[in-house]
């Protein structure tokens, strides 16, 4: 994506909080839009991703044109921490209808719930496909509920969010 794409984005993956500040710092150095380990209070800018800090859930919070993010310990007894489904959960509150969500390679089927209550507020949802997923349990979930608006491999899926934004 270029530097001037005119979203902000929020990226959720299963790590431990130890990783994920050096996995923001990577990407920030190998993409053109501006990647950072998501804090407490960020305003959502355009052209700038929110790595979820690991072992914490991240909400969305405000309202639209004025979106922020909130991190919370969230409780010892989920399984994901980050979980997508409560991301999405705090998502579907504020702006369901105008949000695009991806599903990609992973275990389980964290993201499925969260992507029901998107889609039926009008959200779209796109999911990885199986060739290109090293584990195809999260974006297989979603596809098998019968969720999904395009099942795309990973190499396209930048140029289509790009596509999409346009």
């Amino acid at each position: 994506l270029p530097a001037s794409f005119p979203y902000p984005l929020i990226l959720l993956q299963h790590m431990p909080a130890t990783f994920t500040p050096s996995f923001a710092e990577r990407l920030n150095s190998q993409c053109q839009i501006r990647v950072k380990q998501a804090a407490n209070n960020d305003t959502l800018q355009a052209g700038t991703a929110y790595l979820a800090p690991g072992g914490n859930q991240l909400l969305l919070k405000g309202r639209p044109g004025r979106l922020y993010l909130q991190i919370e310990r969230g409780s010892e007894a989920e399984t994901y921490r980050p979980s997508i489904d409560v991301t999405l959960s705090s998502v579907c509150k504020i702006c369901p209808a105008t949000t695009l969500t991806i599903i990609l390679t992973g275990m389980g089927a964290d993201g499925c719930e969260g992507s029901k209550k998107m889609y039926a507020l009008g959200g779209a949802v796109w999911a990885q496909d199986q060739q290109s997923s090293t584990i195809y349990g999260m974006p297989m979930a979603v596809a098998k509920a019968g969720l999904v608006e395009k099942i795309i491999p990973l190499d396209a899926i930048g140029p289509m969010i790009f596509d999409e934004a346009g």
